[in-house]
């Protein structure tokens, strides 16, 4: 079973620092679980700097990382990174 983690746990209404994310990867690869799913219900901003390492660090992840409830505007700006990146668009599950 997938362990559930909500973002607003770890960065309240904004993601807006780039090692802020990196700390939060750094946690969540000490779980045992294999599968994390990631709840963003309550993440109303993310910085294209926090989309930028978020993708970089889920696809180094040995964790299988799917998230749940992205607002628009968070999930616009993911798209962003993954179109200047030139990333596949399974990078970010909804």
């Amino acid at each position: 079973m997938a362990k559930k983690i909500y973002l607003s746990d770890y960065f309240g209404k904004m993601a807006v620092i780039r090692n802020a994310v990196a700390d939060f990867f750094s946690v969540i690869s000490q779980f045992s679980e294999k599968e994390i799913l990631i709840d963003f219900k309550g993440l109303e901003f993310i910085s294209r700097s926090c989309a930028d390492e978020y993708i970089k660090r889920k696809l180094h992840s040995d964790k299988q990382i799917k998230e749940t409830n992205i607002q628009k505007n968070v999930l616009l700006m993911f798209f962003l990174v993954i179109k200047q990146n030139n990333l596949r668009a399974g990078v970010i599950t909804k």
